[in-house]
């Protein structure tokens, strides 16, 4: 069961929708960065689901989408969509980030 402490935890598919967003403005068949935070994301949510090992899994997946955060926030411009999908998931990560710290698994 999961407790989670009385804390704003920002939503993961609210995050998640920001890059579906840029995705489709892409050209067709083309994939990019959009595209990469989508299967990102889509990772944390299948080790939720199966639930094996989550804490660990999860943090791992989390620490993974922060570092390609910071390595990818900076070469894109904040006026492109991808940009603003980029800056959404910079303010939100840390209260994202937080269901792990904040929950306890029993």
């Amino acid at each position: 069961m999961i407790q989670l402490l009385n804390e704003h935890l920002a939503c993961w598919a609210h995050v998640r929708r920001r890059f579906v967003d840029a995705a489709k403005l892409q050209p067709k068949g083309k994939k990019g960065l959009a595209d990469e935070a989508v299967a990102m994301i889509g990772e944390l949510y299948r080790i939720e689901r199966e639930a094996v090992g989550l804490d660990d899994a999860a943090r791992w997946q989390l620490q993974t989408i922060r570092s390609w955060l910071d390595r990818t926030l900076p070469s894109v411009p904040p006026k492109l969509a991808l940009g603003q999908a980029l800056a959404y998931m910079d303010n939100y990560c840390p209260s994202s980030c937080a269901m792990l710290s904040a929950a306890t698994w029993g």
